[in-house]
């Protein structure tokens, strides 16, 4: 028996999906189970099986259409079955008292066709009109009347293309009765156009949701810092204890379910007037992708341990980054975690991802003069944007939800496991070593070699034999071993922020000429890994950006950058 081949709803907060392809043209032949066609949907694409054997009689969408779940798409029934029912359903009308047997399809199937007599005064109702369900909703947007337009859709239905079309056409006519050119209102007639880009469902989709977010919502953000210390010394004990790789995000996770636990205003959402709160801290984490920005949801984290929440949150991002994801990995998500940091951004102000109230923004570390008992010295902060909707909370209620976040995350050891706890009271109990602080002291001896002091540590250094050196490093061989660990570095944070797991890194540096004055660096990075050309690239360029030895770099002591695979 004939059916509807319809649009399917690919989770709740699907309104709208786009035939990509078809897999069969109408007339062929498909089997139960075999898929017919391939969609997309706001945040994931997915293929239509049919349901039963039979024929797809009508193509009632074509590709690149849209239209909401639960509107026909196709027609599949016997090769001589009477599908009138079916195609009044389309139109939704009534089905035809006496219909006349479906000719057998020849793989181009016929548009109806009707005589003036017959069509009588229905000629006139748009009601009566076969077109595409996509293209009555343009039509209705648009204000334009679908009579007398000439299909050129599956069937000969108008289609959603026919519409703006003859839209268009009567926009021009205005003009034309107007005597008027139609000039752009952004000023950019005579401009020469270098690209244009249509949206794709999920850009569009992202794009539609955030303006609506920015509409709705009354957004207010909230900026402060962390000192950020402690949280690495975290990050550091716990992937070293562990038997999971652990880096700042995780422990980052942790201190924002205790922040939540404290404050569960903030895990919620507001939809018809309602605040609900949750009992799960489903924390979203933004992803970018090529088609834009995905939030995949890390359920339940307060209910995870450390490892669990370190474990999960990198298969979860592995497969959005690889596209093996589904739509019930982006739902149920009641909070939002964006991070830019890795681009070096120090503040910006999220927006909130509907219909949650909150969202946190992390920006990059760095670091700041901090007033203490023993002077003035520098210690890594970590900034914070919270963004909320003021309609539901205030911004006293977010400065306390920042005031204790930023509590746990300079104080993380007591929500940590207890082997992680432990081994950082050892290591705390140990000599205690004094860092350099950026402060250093050099020694000079009568044959012009040398020792630098830098807190507990020191190293020797040596002139050149031009001048009386025993061969040893020399200053600048001591800045190129900066600038290259720098770089080293930096790419290997860049790598830990993404997920990436690096097999290879390592960085040569070289100065011209050999002696005397630098007129040029080179430094050649080799680096493996589980990511593609364009990750690894990024991580070069990044890196390169936040290296704060190169940023000393004059004008003119170029720096040649460049990387390669082993």
């Amino acid at each position: 028996m004939g059916y509807l081949v319809k649009m399917p709803k690919l989770g709740m907060e699907m309104s709208e999906g786009t035939v990509v392809e078809w897999l069969f043209e109408e007339g062929d032949s498909v089997e139960a189970d075999e898929p017919i066609a391939e969609i997309e949907s706001e945040k994931t694409s997915a293929e239509i099986e049919a349901r039963e054997d039979g024929v797809l009689r009508q193509i009632l969408l074509a590709e690149g259409e849209t239209c909401e779940p639960g509107d026909p798409i196709g027609i599949v029934a016997g090769p001589d079955e009477d599908i009138s029912d079916l195609e009044a359903a389309v139109e939704g009308g009534e089905p035809t008292p006496e219909a006349e047997p479906t000719a057998e399809p020849t793989g181009e199937a016929e548009p109806e066709e009707t005589t003036a007599e017959e069509s009588g005064d229905a000629a006139d109702s748009a009601a009566d009109v076969k077109a595409t369900p996509r293209a009555r909703k343009r039509a209705e947007e648009l204000g334009v009347d679908l009579v007398g337009i000439e299909g050129t859709g599956p069937s000969g239905a108008v289609s959603a293309d026919d519409v703006e079309a003859a839209a268009e056409a009567a926009t021009e006519r205005q003009a034309e009765a107007d005597e008027e050119p139609v000039e752009s209102a952004a000023g950019t007639a005579g401009l020469t156009v270098s690209e244009e880009r249509t949206f794709g469902q999920m850009r569009q989709t992202i794009a539609n949701r955030l303006g609506e977010s920015y509409r709705e919502a009354v957004h207010v953000t909230e900026h402060r810092h962390a000192d950020a210390e402690a949280l690495l010394s975290a990050a550091d004990v716990a992937d070293a204890e562990l038997e999971v790789d652990v880096s700042i995000p995780d422990i980052l996770l942790v201190a924002l379910s205790a922040a939540l636990e404290e404050h569960p205003e903030f895990n919620a959402t507001f939809e018809e007037d309602t605040h609900r709160l949750y009992e799960e801290h489903n924390v979203g984490i933004a992803v970018d992708v090529e088609q834009g920005l995905l939030t995949p949801v890390l359920r339940d984290v307060g209910s995870l341990s450390l490892d669990e929440i370190a474990k999960r949150r990198r298969e979860i991002t592995t497969r959005v980054l690889e596209g093996d994801y589904d739509m019930s990995d982006l739902q149920g998500g009641t909070f939002t975690v964006t991070n830019l940091g890795m681009f070096g951004v120090e503040q910006f102000d999220p927006i909130i991802n509907p219909p949650q109230i909150a969202i946190l923004g992390v920006n990059a570390i760095d670091e700041q003069p901090v007033r203490g008992d023993d002077g003035v010295t520098f210690r890594r902060q970590l900034p914070l944007s919270l963004s909320f909707d003021h309609r539901v909370v205030d911004g006293a209620d977010a400065a306390r939800f920042l005031g204790t976040l930023v509590e746990h995350l300079e104080e993380p050891w007591p929500l940590l496991p207890d082997a992680v706890s432990a081994a950082a009271d050892v290591a705390a109990s140990d000599e205690e070593v004094e860092l350099p602080e950026r402060t250093v002291t050099t020694h000079l001896r009568e044959d012009l070699s040398g020792w630098i002091e830098a807190g507990s540590f020191e190293w020797e250094f040596d002139v050149t034999e031009k001048f009386g050196g025993s061969g040893g490093p020399t200053p600048v061989d001591y800045y190129l071993g900066a600038l290259s660990s720098c770089l080293a570095s930096s790419i290997g944070i860049q790598a830990d922020i993404r997920d990436v797991e690096l097999s290879e890194l390592s960085v040569e540096a070289e100065a011209t000429p050999e002696e005397g004055s630098v007129e040029s660096l080179a430094a050649q990075v080799t680096i493996d890994g589980d990511a593609d050309d364009e990750t690894l690239e990024r991580l070069v360029e990044n890196g390169e950006r936040t290296c704060h030895v190169a940023e000393l770099l004059r004008e003119d002591v170029p720096l040649e950058l460049d990387w390669e695979r082993p």
